[in-house]
């Protein structure tokens, strides 16, 4: 049966429903398209008599049945009551929004038969129901006919969507868009394309093809409003609270009213807008403003500059704020200044672009940065938190995490009070790879919990934000022994991630876990190629590029390419060298400047190499880790040389001693990352059966050395499986880096003569003739990785 047929059983059952019914007033209210007007015809067939079609009573009418079809247009007419007393049967038929005075006094008495919406719907069991909602104007309509769609559609916008409130034409806007709607939101009358959820929620109907007449229907009724400002105005701030700022604000600027928009683009967040509705909308609005507003209006201004910034394109950050507000702004000591000319918003953006920019924070700047927080309100969620995530990444560039924990806490608080996920996300990224530098594997694991959480609470796609999650997942999985994790995400995502923007911290960290990583379960040759293709990304950033270059030399010291290492260190332009570090002793423990600690720490390692028998070395190396801003990651492998070193110095007792408190800090923490990046050192220490048979009586470092042996660190070291001395695996690797027998001579502090001595009992050991023959067993046997 097809619908026009269904709709006339319809029409048919109502109307003989009517006609059996005992009371003399039949009430019938419902919108457009409900059939009111059909079912009067048809009683007006059955009784023999005509249809009123005014306002105004008719006073001619005969007969004992009054049919009234009242006109949608009438907004109030009056109820007669002494007129009617002369028919047996009155059948009204209304729109809800026609006021007619009297009827719903006799309907709560009970004097009339009221019918409404869904008594005029198709019923549920009908088959027709399918494909028209129920709805009868749709009755012998073919959708796929555009002419008949394009009618429908100004149908629609005319009589259903026209007499909605803003607030009920954003709503409904956004439920055709998808949004599921809150049963806190705005109540909407009877519409005939409009279901309900299992739980009473209105939801567009299942017609696919009336679900999108019904949406053009709304577009078009909701740009015919944003030519009148009168309308425009409450429509826009309707759709902005009703969670669609991007349109509000782009219905605006398509009206040619820019100033409104702009308004409402600063209620939407602003230069945070970013983080509330994504890059996408966010570019979709700034690119809808003028060039005059795009250049001189403060709000949009500091927006596109963000923009910038998370383009990767700093410069033009920069040159955006110095065309705006000056050269002067380009100068955060003169921003952050007392009295400077600067409003709040303003400053909470230089304060973001310093993040991005090569400049060393210093105590002073960092008071004039709390003098600004001391002018912010403490309403001001947002630029609040901005602040506690500025200064929390300068406290990680600093290795200050007492400090950084505090301002990630404040952050945190500030954001959820802002109520946007986004931004908590990356908070509790932060945190994590503050757990992970300090060596906390389970602590990190919470964090990275949270963070999954409240990215599943943003609503939009952000791939270049679940990227740093895996990131940050991958890292915390190495750290529980799962290489494999970290190595797919180098393969299949780093280069992405390289070309995105992200805060320097996380730079850092990415460089130090992918170089690890290449290093251990690659070679020392791809881990340094991965640093190099990192320098062509930080080329103008001093303090990134002075990180790479600790890094690589950190590299080849785990190839065992010292000379190597040395001769990279020795290029750096730092305070901190060889011949400091040799020299100091309490200067070791209140180093503060993250640069300078790296630099230390890797020419302490080049130390106990080279000379583990050195003098006072042992108490150099408890210097460093007494030093508080060294991370849990040195301070295990720092604990690893010192008890190395009191081995080589005969001292036995205190190694076995320092490695069983350095095996418990890793079980407690769930961190085996550092402890495979000293390898050389621990192969060695483990190598010695009173150290091996003592350390191991312990749980925790039972379960630390399984998931090492898990994961490919060696257990034998390259004296035990060569039978070589241990000079002579020193000449030997220094051989495969290229060394001559007057170099080896020199660093080794012995005469050429000796040299040639160890060569030729390494030769003979390795079943070799020539030099070229012993660096091939070497690569064959992987004792260069």
């Amino acid at each position: 049966m097809d619908g026009e047929t269904a709709n006339v059983r319809h029409i048919d059952t109502l109307a003989e429903q009517v006609r059996a019914h005992a009371c003399k007033f039949i009430v019938i209210t419902a919108g457009a398209g409900m059939g009111k007007s059909f079912l009067l015809r048809k009683l007006a067939k059955t009784y023999d008599v005509a249809v009123c079609k005014t306002p105004e009573l008719d006073g001619i009418a005969s007969g004992r049945t009054f049919l009234w079809d009242i006109p949608f247009a009438a907004k109030s007419v009056a109820f007669d009551e002494p007129f009617f007393e002369r028919f047996e049967r009155v059948v009204i038929a209304r729109r809800p929004a026609t006021d007619v005075p009297g009827i719903e006094r006799l309907i709560v008495h009970g004097e009339a038969l009221s019918l409404d919406d869904h008594d005029l719907m198709l019923p549920e069991r009908d088959p027709a129901r399918r494909y028209q909602c129920g709805w009868p104007v749709l009755c012998g309509v073919d959708l796929d006919d555009p002419a008949k769609r394009d009618q429908l559609t100004a149908y629609i916008g005319f009589e259903t969507l026209r007499p909605l409130t803003a607030a009920q034409l954003a709503t409904l806007w956004r439920m055709f868009n998808g949004h599921a709607i809150a049963g806190s939101a705005v109540a909407l009358p009877f519409l005939p394309f409009v279901d309900s959820t299992a739980d009473g929620a209105p939801a567009a109907c299942a017609n696919g093809d009336l679900r999108e007449i019904a949406l053009q229907a709304a577009n078009e009724e909701i740009g015919r409003r944003m030519e009148r400002l009168e309308e425009a105005t409450p429509l826009a701030r309707a759709l902005h609270q009703s969670g669609h700022a991007e349109k509000a604000i782009s219905a605006l600027q398509y009206a040619g009213m820019e100033e409104p928009a702009v308004r409402l683009f600063a209620e939407a967040g602003g230069v945070f807008y970013i983080h509330i509705d994504g890059p996408e909308a966010y570019a979709h609005v700034l690119s809808g403003f003028s060039p005059e507003i795009s250049a001189d209006n403060e709000t949009v201004v500091i927006a596109n500059a963000m923009r910038a910034l998370k383009a990767g394109e700093t410069g033009r950050a920069k040159k955006l704020i110095a065309d705006r507000f000056g050269r002067q702004s380009l100068d955060p000591m003169a921003v952050f200044a007392g009295g400077a000319p600067y409003s709040l918003s303003f400053k909470g953006f230089r304060l973001v672009l310093l993040i991005y920019e090569d400049i060393v924070i210093t105590d002073a700047m960092f008071e004039r940065l709390y003098d600004y927080l001391d002018e912010l309100p403490l309403e001001a969620s947002l630029l609040r938190g901005s602040f506690y995530n500025a200064v929390l990444e300068f406290y990680i560039r600093q290795r200050r995490f007492n400090e950084a924990e505090m301002a990630a806490s404040q952050a945190l608080s500030s954001y959820r009070a802002a109520g946007v996920p986004l931004l908590v996300f990356y908070i509790c990224v932060h945190q994590a790879v503050i757990r992970l530098l300090s060596g906390d594997a389970t602590g990190a694991g919470n964090r990275i919990a949270e963070a999954r959480q409240y990215m599943a609470e943003v609503g939009f796609e952000s791939p270049a934000d679940e990227r740093i999650l895996r990131l940050i997942e991958a890292c915390h999985a190495y750290e529980d022994g799962r290489p494999q994790v970290l190595i797919a995400f180098i393969n299949n995502e780093f280069d992405t991630f390289s070309q995105a923007e992200t805060w320097p911290s996380l730079v850092e960290f990415a460089l130090h876990y992918g170089s690890q990583a290449l290093s251990e379960h690659f070679s020392t040759l791809s881990a340094l190629g991965f640093l190099d293709r990192w320098r062509l990304h930080q080329m103008h950033d001093r303090h990134l590029r002075f990180m790479i270059e600790i890094r690589a030399a950190l590299v080849m010291q785990n190839g065992n390419r010292w000379s190597d290492a040395a001769t990279t260190l020795s290029a750096m332009q730092s305070r901190i060298n060889r011949t400091w570090v040799e020299a100091a002793l309490d200067e070791l423990a209140r180093l503060s400047m993250h640069d300078e600690i790296e630099v230390a720490f890797a020419w302490l390692r080049q130390i106990v190499h080279e000379r583990p028998e050195r003098a006072y070395l042992d108490r150099q190396i408890s210097a460093m880790i007494s030093n508080e801003r060294v991370t849990g990651r040195q301070r295990r492998a720092l604990q690893i040389w010192l008890a190395f070193v009191l081995k080589r110095t005969g001292r036995a007792t205190e190694a076995r001693a320092e490695l069983q408190r350095m095996f418990d800090d890793a079980a407690r923490t769930g961190t085996i990352a550092p402890l495979q990046e000293e390898r050389r050192f621990l192969g060695e220490l483990m190598s010695d059966s009173r150290i091996e048979g003592f350390v191991s009586t312990a749980g925790p470092a039972r379960r630390i050395m399984k998931r090492l042996s898990e994961t490919g660190i060696k257990g034998r070291t390259i004296e035990q499986e060569s039978g070589l001395s241990r000079r002579e695996v020193r000449i030997l690797l220094m051989i495969c880096e290229g060394a001559s027998n007057k170099f080896i001579a020199g660093r080794l502090g012995i005469s050429e003569s000796t040299v040639k001595f160890h060569l030729t009992n390494l030769y003979r050991k390795l079943g070799c003739t020539r030099r070229r023959e012993a660096i091939a067993v070497a690569r064959a046997r992987n004792w260069l990785h």
